[in-house]
């Protein structure tokens, strides 16, 4: 049963992502490089995107300048890895 609820729990999310013209992946932080890793491929991320990450069974908007520059106490970037959703800002 756990797994089929994660699973439409994630269909949520991707069904979510489509309507809202978000793209779903895992945000990568490699240095300065901010990227998401979908699907399709990798897209690396500027100041230019909206980004998202899951926490909470919610989505929490952070900056690029967050994602990039916010370390754990263990001195690992603490949004890598975690599932986001970003996109172009207008």
């Amino acid at each position: 049963m756990y797994v089929l609820s994660d699973h439409i729990k994630r269909t949520t999310h991707e069904i979510d992502a489509f309507l809202e013209r978000y793209t779903l992946g895992t945000l990568i932080i490699d240095g300065d490089t901010v990227s998401l890793e979908t699907k399709s491929g990798e897209i690396v991320l500027d100041e230019t995107y909206r980004i998202e990450v899951l926490g909470g069974g919610e989505y929490h908007q952070i900056t690029y300048d967050q994602a990039r520059n916010t370390m754990s106490s263990d001195g690992w970037p603490l949004y890598a890895g975690l599932e986001a959703r970003v996109k172009k800002r207008r």
